[in-house]
């Protein structure tokens, strides 16, 4: 089991860049992963989820849970910080997985 790490804002400010495209439901992220053509840009919704407040909320609920879980599944957790690239994490996960 991982556990990713990283700031609150840092979630926050991730999560407010993911769009769906309502007719195929295929996610993006506007830094990382924009769509490629402008029709799928223009039909891009935020998902309520993904607003400030109720990540702010979720964020709460991991902090309040994580001792619990680090608790219970001390030997299986491995911790990661995720302050990284989409490429960085998959390097990293493939590492941990293979060791």
């Amino acid at each position: 089991m991982f556990i990713c790490e990283q700031s609150e804002d840092e979630s926050v400010r991730r999560l407010s860049n993911r769009r769906v495209d309502p007719e195929t439901g295929v996610e993006y992220n506007l830094e990382v992963n924009p769509p490629s053509d402008e029709p799928t840009s223009n039909r891009m919704i935020e998902m309520l989820a993904d607003l400030e407040g109720p990540t702010r909320k979720k964020y709460e609920n991991w902090r309040n849970q994580k001792p619990w879980i680090e608790e219970n599944f001390r030997t299986a957790i491995k911790e990661i910080q995720a302050d990284r690239t989409i490429d960085e994490m998959r390097d990293v996960l493939s590492d941990e997985i293979g060791s």
